[in-house]
């Protein structure tokens, strides 16, 4: 990666965590800096692993940053504050406008349910739902469940919240060759794990 992209995605990195760090963003449970610097790792991971171009991994690599920073200014259609932000903060940092359009392409994916349009946002959408693959799964459905009720007054049983996310996993689909071949199985494991709980009711 040139020392140009490397210095953007620098500043971008600064920006994000200062604002993840000192709006309301601080106080969410899930949707924080700790998530959104692990989605900044799995795209990372899913780029070398699926062989994605320096150019295109950048533009990942700052959808990633940006993707839920809007959750600084409201819970409710994040998505699109977070675009207003990304396009704004890139545009001061001179960066070209097709570069720019593919991380807000990339952050629009993201909403649920995911409904990516291109390559580049389907490996977003698999790297912001990367833990649904993995035994991370449980804890950080505990601190979206927290979240939901501390920020959206959305409190439900144990067994509505079991239910919930069997329903979430069965009809949740991986967007890349990767996500379909790897993270799948993972996948799979966790919804038979949630199965089992569900049995014990």
């Amino acid at each position: 990666m040139d020392m140009m992209t490397t210095t953007m995605i620098s500043s971008v990195a600064a920006y994000c965590t200062d604002i993840l760090t000192t709006s309301k963003c601080a106080a969410l449970p899930f949707h924080n800096l700790q998530h959104t610097k692990e989605v900044v790792q799995n795209v990372k991971y899913l780029c070398a692993a699926m062989d994605i171009n320096e150019q295109n991994t950048a533009v990942l690599i700052v959808a990633a940053w940006f993707h839920d920073i809007g959750f600084s200014k409201t819970y409710k259609g994040h998505e699109d504050e977070s675009k207003t932000i990304a396009s704004k903060f890139l545009k001061q940092e001179k960066v070209a406008a097709s570069f720019i359009n593919k991380v807000k392409d990339c952050i629009e994916a993201t909403k649920i349910p995911q409904c990516p349009t291109t390559a580049l946002a389907e490996v977003l959408c698999d790297a912001d739902i990367f833990h649904i693959s993995n035994s991370h799964f449980f804890y950080r459905k505990l601190l979206l469940r927290r979240e939901w009720e501390l920020f959206c007054d959305d409190k439900v049983t144990d067994l509505e919240w079991h239910k919930l996310n069997f329903e979430f996993l069965k009809k949740h689909h991986f967007r890349t060759i990767y996500g379909e071949d790897i993270l799948e199985q993972g996948k799979q494991e966790n919804i038979e794990k949630v199965k089992r709980i569900l049995a014990s009711y």
